[in-house]
């Protein structure tokens, strides 16, 4: 009688354990960066998993959550708002732009 409860017992937890393997795997995260016209860099780090993005522009950090748009990309934030479409990149503060790559 005691068998069944123990191999009850392995299984359910070799089945939380799985469980919780799958919530640990890692982010997926992709590094970028872009040079503007004048020589000013903006670098990019993407969290795919979490839909987040974090910026850096000038020595400050900006921590943007993703949109959803039809095409490109675009992440924003309550001051901060980040866009890419066909290779042209665009952030805005506030809404007056403060970097782009646009030729």
């Amino acid at each position: 009688m005691k068998s069944p409860l123990i191999i009850l017992a392995i299984l359910c937890g070799l089945l939380l354990f799985s469980c919780h393997m799958n919530k640990a795997t890692s982010d997926q995260i992709v590094q970028s960066s872009v040079t503007n016209q004048d020589g000013i860099r903006l670098d990019m780090t993407y969290n795919n998993t979490q839909r987040t993005a974090r910026f850096i522009f000038k020595g400050e950090s900006i921590d943007l959550k993703q949109d959803t748009t039809a095409s490109g990309i675009k992440y924003s934030n309550a001051h901060f708002e980040f866009s890419e479409w066909h290779g042209e990149v665009t952030l805005k503060k506030d809404g007056e732009v403060i970097f782009t790559n646009k030729k």
